[in-house]
């Protein structure tokens, strides 16, 4: 599948491919050497989080913190897991820690988080210390009931949302179908958003593909910043969420 580059109708469709997950091995700072303006999400609290975001920041990539947040299962997203067990207090200590490891971070995504996504007032901490930072929400929509968008947007912050997972399957034939529907995507809408990881073979899959994305497929690489919009929301009520039991 080939598309033509810039027309006369204006400006490439863009793109952003943000890869999740970083900061667990030396191996992923191959995705640091990349060409192109990627988004680079690291987890904090890994032992080469801090240093693959300083090498990011040095070749031009843009950096975000991966926050790990209480999915809708027992599974456990990490060191730092922001879970509905916490108060106000120990949300804002989570996330300062972050902040500090990676002070080259402009923005957040969630990691996981299916549950806490899903609950007003937990992003309404979350979305609060965004603001008082400056930073923008990439909402990693891992549930349909995410209130991550209209909670950022109560908030002033700029928010975006993933449009495509390029590799759950890290098969080589499967995110070529993912990049189709990214493609596809973007020249329906004017932008897309995917979220790929650092398996080897996406780290393949994007190096054929990135020198020369205009030519091949029609679209401009961007950090995912370029695509968050500040929109206002309508007021949402405040409701206090309940405390999960452990189970």
């Amino acid at each position: 599948m080939v598309f033509s580059a810039q027309s006369e109708e204006g400006p490439l469709p863009r793109i952003a491919i943000v890869i999740d997950d970083l900061g667990n091995s030396r191996f992923q700072q191959e995705f640091a050497k990349l060409p192109g303006a990627l988004t680079l999400a690291m987890l904090p609290h890994t032992p080469y989080a801090e240093r693959i975001a300083r090498n990011a920041q040095e070749r031009g990539k843009e950096v975000i913190i991966h926050m790990p947040m209480q999915p809708g299962s027992n599974a456990d997203a990490g060191i730092g897991m922001l879970t509905t067990d916490e108060d106000k207090a120990q949300f804002i200590m989570l996330m300062e820690q972050a902040f500090v490891q990676l002070p080259q971070a402009v923005g957040m995504n969630n990691h996981m988080g299916s549950q806490l996504t899903a609950l007003i007032e937990p992003m309404q901490w979350v979305m609060e210390q965004l603001a008082l930072r400056n930073f923008y929400f990439l909402d990693s929509r891992t549930t349909a009931a995410t209130q991550a968008e209209n909670v950022a947007r109560e908030f002033g912050i700029p928010v975006a949302r993933r449009h495509v997972f390029l590799d759950n399957d890290p098969h080589a034939d499967e995110i070529a179908l993912r990049w189709r529907d990214l493609i596809r995507h973007a020249h329906k809408h004017g932008e897309a958003i995917a979220i790929a990881h650092p398996h080897r073979s996406t780290l393949e899959f994007l190096k054929n593909v990135l020198p020369d994305l205009a030519n091949q497929y029609g679209v401009e690489l961007v950090v995912a910043s370029a695509l968050a919009e500040t929109r206002t929301a309508q007021p949402i009520q405040l409701t206090e969420h309940k405390k999960t039991p452990a189970n």
